[in-house]
């Protein structure tokens, strides 16, 4: 089973007229590479030659080798189109590998076999949301939710769904039910954050922030929720704080490292006496 992530970028800042956070844009689509021909005799000749492949592709994917995982699952299908677990078994590799559409091509193919696999059902709403496609992602997390099956994983779907379509007073309700089974859960708060800036509720940004980074204290968005406030109210000081741990977590963030200097060259100019005029 594999897990559901939270499918936007928690927000990132820049300068000082920061209001909102940005979706994740779609990666590209690239090609797999292809099963070598030998896969599936490495493995046990008791089995079928669909089991076979299946069962490479599973050691690779435990392995961690998606792109060969991905090859061993496509000869299983050409093997037998409608073995019921295989395209579902290709589209969590696909999604491992970032390649959303063909995954969610797998996702459909699975459902067409197994109409009542919640797990394919899942994992098309997780792909549709990378594809900007919410509303169908919410259609299929409401499946799931009607029917019983994954219900944390839809409850967060749906959140997000309804988060990327602007719906925020649905989404919030969610996720604050998601915490209350789960008040350290990472993803909800993070996302309740994202969702309090787009509201501008500088109030909500503050608590949700706070309370995320009192059980993980190398959180990002909660490091950008505080410092995005602290630039907001002027608070150089905190600014450099918060920005100097994100940038110790991520010396890559340009974002961290902007408001960084910016709180830094605020900071100076404060403390520069002022001139008088001759």
């Amino acid at each position: 089973m594999h897990p559901y992530r939270s499918h936007f970028r928690r927000g990132t800042l820049v300068g000082d007229n920061s209001e909102k956070w940005q979706w994740v844009d779609e990666d590209p689509i690239e090609k797999l590479l292809h099963a070598s021909a030998g896969a599936a005799e490495r493995v046990s000749p008791a089995l079928s030659p669909t089991e076979a492949f299946l069962a490479a592709g599973r050691a690779q994917f435990e392995q961690l080798r998606f792109e060969e995982a991905a090859g061993s699952f496509s000869a299983a299908i050409a093997a037998e189109p409608d073995h019921p677990s295989a395209n579902f078994d290709l589209g969590v590799c696909l999604e491992k590998l970032e390649q959303w559409k063909a995954a969610a091509l797998s996702f459909r193919r699975a459902l067409e076999i197994d109409p009542s696999r919640a797990q394919a059902l899942i994992g098309l709403g997780a792909c549709l949301l990378h594809l900007n496609g919410a509303e169908q992602a919410l259609v299929c997390f409401e499946q799931c939710l009607e029917c019983g099956a994954e219900r944390e994983r839809a409850l967060m779907g749906k959140a997000v769904a309804l988060q990327q379509l602007s719906r925020y007073e649905e989404a919030g309700p969610l996720y604050r039910e998601l915490l209350d089974s789960d008040p350290g859960a990472a993803e909800p708060l993070a996302n309740l954050i994202a969702l309090s800036v787009a509201r501008q509720d500088a109030a909500a940004v503050e608590h949700y922030s706070r309370r995320l980074l009192r059980v993980h204290p190398q959180s990002k968005a909660a490091l950008q929720g505080l410092a995005m406030l602290a630039i907001r109210n002027a608070d150089q000081p905190a600014a450099i704080e918060y920005c100097s741990r994100l940038v110790e977590i991520d010396p890559d963030t340009f974002e961290g490292w902007f408001n960084l200097r910016f709180a830094q060259q605020k900071m100076t100019v404060a403390q520069e006496p002022a001139r008088s005029i001759a």
